[in-house]
Parts: C-alpha cells; structure tokens; sequence
C-alpha cells in the first residue's frame, strides 16, 4: 500500500484495495515520508474509512492539526469503553471524542463551563457510559492540566450513549431526517444564506441535531439549570437568539415538544459557528 499524502507524522492518507480513501493513523507512520512511499505496516494502529472524499478533507483541514494528546486521550477513552464495559463501538467515535475535547478544552481555557441539565438522570441511567467520560475527563487533567467537571464528563459519556443506540436512530431514520432538513431549512431563512455542507461546522452541527432529535422523540425534557449562561450567550448571540427562538416555535407545533434553554444554548453555539463565515 502506497502513501497519497502525509498528513502529519502520525497520520497519512492512502487507498485500500477497493480504492477507497482511508486514513492510516501511527505514531511517526509519516515521518520523514512522501507521496509514493510505501506504508510501514507494523505502525498502523488506527484506520479510518472515508465515507467521501469531504471526509480526507475535514482530516486534513481540521482533525491532522489537532495536538497528538487530543487524539491519545480518545483512543484510550475509548479502547477503556470497550474493554471496560465491552462497549461495541465504531472506530469514528475516536473523531468525535476527539472533537469534543478541543472544543471543551478551548471552553475551559476560556472561563466558559457549561452546566449539564442531564447530569443527574444521566448518572442514574447511563452509568457505565459516565465512568467512561469520568475516565476522558481524569485523562485531560493528566495530559492536559484542565480540570473539568463532571458535567463535561456526560457531554462526553452520551457520544457513547448515542454510539451504541444506531439501532434505534435506523427506526426513527426519515422522521430525524426530516428535523434535520427543517433545521437548516430555518436557519438558512432566517440568516438568508446558503449553509456550507462542506465544513466541518455544518458536519457537527446537524450531529448536533440528530441527538436532540433522538432525545426529543423519546420525550425527554430538563429542567434549565444555568441561567446565567444562557442570558450571557442570548445578549452576546443575539441573531442566534433570535433563529431558536423560530426553532422552538416549530418544534413545539409540529411535534408538542417544549424545548429547554439548555437544548436552545447549545444550538446557538453550533448556530454561531456554522454561520460565523457566511454573514
């Protein structure tokens, strides 16, 4: 198997035997390679199949920048899910974790802790998925000297609540569709631009969406917890603001579900994010 281009180091893109792009993730597996060079095989340690040409891209302008400890911290996090608890996983839950993370981290890093509406019942009926966000958090005050609380650690242990629940989305899969494409139908309106599917953004955003939309169909609502937050990120977001607000009005008449503020101040940081370029 032959190099197409080197990433970083310890990442590089190639082609399988069916011509697929993947990526080839080892420590120093591109050190000191190039373009036509044959893969080191015994430094593979990870392979992640492309599900697009969009996604070599992503690795390339977003998770092959990211620092080395990130990406430690997700393998371990989730090879502890596994082992642990025998948790069955697909290999991309690493990119996910991984994204979480420097996303948290930057949050930390800027005085911003986010209060977690389901802490309590997620404790109660997610237990093992908490340890295993338990575990990521006490990896990042190791690796990376930021304490987090255990809020953080079930924003992290539902990627594993969700990871293993494809079953259940597979069932409910037009109706999460159609929530999606109202979604961005909503947002695309009321910012008067054509979103950006090609962003990394646009791809967590409608994740973002996809969960609330799986939470929502199994009617589970919480209580807000941190007002403060939201009336900061409401005053500071305020055209963000303004689109849930249009999103909360749909969600209730189409399918009688109250949306909680917590829910409303998550997606009006994704909402920021995914707009931040085009307006």
């Amino acid at each position: 198997m032959k190099i197409e281009k080197v990433l970083n180091n310890n990442m590089v893109l190639a082609y399988n035997t069916e011509g697929k792009e993947i990526i080839l993730k080892g420590k120093a597996i591109g050190f000191g390679k190039k373009k036509g060079d044959e893969v080191d095989h015994k430094l593979v340690e990870r392979v992640f199949i492309q599900n697009d040409k969009r996604d070599a891209r992503h690795f390339e302008e977003y998770f092959a920048k990211l620092p080395q400890e990130y990406w430690e911290i997700s393998e371990q996090t989730a090879d502890y899910a596994k082992n642990e608890f025998g948790m069955q996983l697909d290999s991309r839950i690493i990119l996910t974790i991984c994204d979480h993370i420097a996303g948290a981290a930057e949050r930390y890093k800027d005085g911003i802790i986010l209060r977690n509406a389901m802490l309590w019942e997620g404790k109660r009926f997610y237990p093992s998925e908490f340890k295993v966000g338990q575990y990521a958090v006490d990896l990042i005050q190791r690796r990376l000297n930021i304490s987090m609380e255990e809020d953080e650690a079930m924003f992290l242990a539902f990627h594993f609540v969700y990871g293993q629940n494809k079953k259940q989305e597979s069932d409910n899969l037009e109706l999460i569709t159609g929530i999606i494409r109202d979604i961005v139908d909503i947002v695309e309106a009321a910012y008067q631009v054509k979103l950006n599917t090609e962003t990394w953004d646009y791809r967590r955003f409608v994740t973002h969406i996809r969960f609330f939309a799986q939470r929502m169909l199994q009617n589970k609502q919480y209580e807000s917890t941190d007002d403060e937050w939201y009336q900061l990120l409401k005053d500071k977001y305020r055209k963000s603001y303004n689109c849930i607000v249009k999103i909360a009005d749909y969600i209730h008449d189409r399918y009688y579900y109250e949306m909680d503020r917590e829910e409303m101040m998550y997606l009006m940081i994704h909402i920021e994010k995914v707009t931040r370029e085009l307006t």
